[in-house]
């Protein structure tokens, strides 16, 4: 079983006279895979050789990533040339008063390309998209697939996840108001986010000299570091402390309805979910940077909503109609490592049909 974020194209390419041509669309889907293994590769390789300009012409996966890279900007340059030249003046309105039904081509790149001018630089765009289509594609689908492995090894959670989708069994599709009535969903993508986070490390570079806290039982003086220097912060880790959750290997969606926090550790503030405001998901504020699925602060994922609920969505529709149930062991699945957190061999289920879920 590996979910597909099929959808997530549909959602920026959205109408027939914004989709690429055939031969673009056919050469994107295995070059966006190839990218993200090279994204995955670079993360983890220790020398940074890519640097060197003569690579690009030596390295087969340096020759091979700059052919990717041609392939994609190409075919996104087609697309953004093509929603410039169908601008319309009522889309254009439509939008500014987010009435999206009027709306000819109501996708994410129309809305881009619309509402920030089509005198936009082409490459600021580009950018844009490549985000969405790129980091937007491995990440929702690796957290499905363990939000998937997780339930059908929690067999008492997946139950109480079907309960709270029962009206939606007969095939009503779920709309953005379904969203807030499914809290216990909410928190089951959340503890999956928490548990096989999506990237499991993020890499920060410092601006100037500055000094780390101590942080727990540290050194009280902090920690300094110099001007330029790359910092690691394992958000596995992180998401997995024991000084920071209740059980941190335990899978209880339940744990982000609670207050938690740690005595010993007096410089950390705790979670409390009152402190999520308006938020429908969990979040760096509610939790004092513990939880960081999506980063924190003016770095913060620019897309963390849009993947939160598009995963929302997905296991709305999907637990609607079918149970899981796993095929083998737990330790079959194995973990491999890199830009993301997937399965190493692959995750068998059993697929159950739904006694009430008209497909």
């Amino acid at each position: 079983f590996r979910p597909s974020t099929a959808s997530s194209k549909r959602w920026v390419f959205t109408s027939p006279s914004l989709s690429p041509s055939r031969s673009c669309s056919l050469a994107l889907r295995p070059t966006r895979c190839l990218f993200v293994r090279q994204a995955e590769h670079r993360s983890t390789f220790y020398i940074p050789y890519w640097n060197i300009p003569i690579s690009k012409y030596v390295v087969p996966r340096q020759i091979q990533f700059n052919k990717d890279i041609k392939v994609i900007n190409e075919c996104l340059d087609e697309l953004i040339d093509l929603a410039k030249s169908s601008r319309s003046v009522d889309d254009i309105e439509a939008l500014q008063a987010r009435d999206y039904s009027q709306v000819q081509d109501a996708s994410l790149l129309r809305f881009l390309v619309d509402m920030r001018d089509a005198d936009l630089e082409q490459k600021q765009l580009r950018d844009d998209l490549m985000t969405m289509l790129i980091a937007g594609h491995e990440t929702t689908a690796a957290v499905l697939t363990w939000a998937i492995f997780l339930l059908a090894t929690h067999p008492e959670v997946q139950d109480k996840a079907l309960a709270e989708l029962e009206r939606f069994s007969d095939g009503t599709l779920p709309t953005l108001e379904d969203i807030a009535t499914v809290p216990y969903l909410r928190n089951i993508v959340a503890e999956s986010l928490r548990l096989y986070p999506q990237p499991p490390i993020l890499i920060r570079r410092a601006l100037e000299d500055d000094v780390l806290p101590p942080g727990l039982n540290g050194d009280p003086n902090g920690y300094p570091i110099g001007k330029g220097a790359d910092l690691f912060i394992s958000v596995w880790n992180l998401h997995r402390s024991p000084h920071l959750w209740k059980d941190p290997d335990a899978f209880r969606p339940e744990r982000f309805t609670e207050q938690n926090a740690n005595p010993a550790f007096k410089e950390w503030a705790g979670y409390d979910p009152e402190k999520q405001g308006s938020s429908l998901y969990p979040n760096e504020v509610a939790s004092d940077f513990a939880f960081l699925p999506f980063g924190g602060g003016i770095r913060k994922c620019v897309g963390d909503q849009f993947a939160l609920m598009e995963a929302t969505v997905c296991l709305m529709m999907t637990l609607s109609k079918y149970k899981f149930e796993l095929a083998g062991s737990p330790n079959d699945v194995g973990m491999a490592t890199g830009a993301t957190i997937h399965t190493a061999n692959g995750l068998k289920c059993r697929v159950v049909k739904r006694a009430l879920a008209r497909v």
